[in-house]
């Protein structure tokens, strides 16, 4: 399994992976396009490696935002999903879904 490479801002081109040339934008040479370097040394990170520590960080999220969602549902809390969900609005003249947007 890989490790966790801490990430820091790139401060050459300030998060944004892209600098602005005189005539066009260019990808950022300190972080090769990410916005992110290794946080202690702020050296750029290849691309492959970049690649696998940021699905790593996704990976995490997701499983944070999964427990949060059912954590919401067994409270009964999960808001107006459940009107986005396929489930009719009976409240409505006609049965339809709306919601008022």
């Amino acid at each position: 399994m890989n490790t966790t490479i801490p990430l820091g801002r790139c401060e050459i081109c300030k998060g944004k992976g892209v600098i602005q040339g005189i005539f066009h934008r260019m990808e950022c040479a300190g972080c090769h396009g990410a916005g992110l370097v290794h946080e202690s040394t702020g050296e750029a990170l290849e691309p492959a490696v970049m690649v696998g520590q940021l699905r790593q960080r996704l990976g995490g999220v997701e499983g944070v935002i999964e427990q949060q969602r059912q954590q919401l549902e067994r409270k009964g809390l999960a808001g107006a999903a459940k009107d986005y969900a396929g489930q009719n609005n009976k409240r409505h003249r006609g049965g339809g879904n709306w919601t008022g947007d």
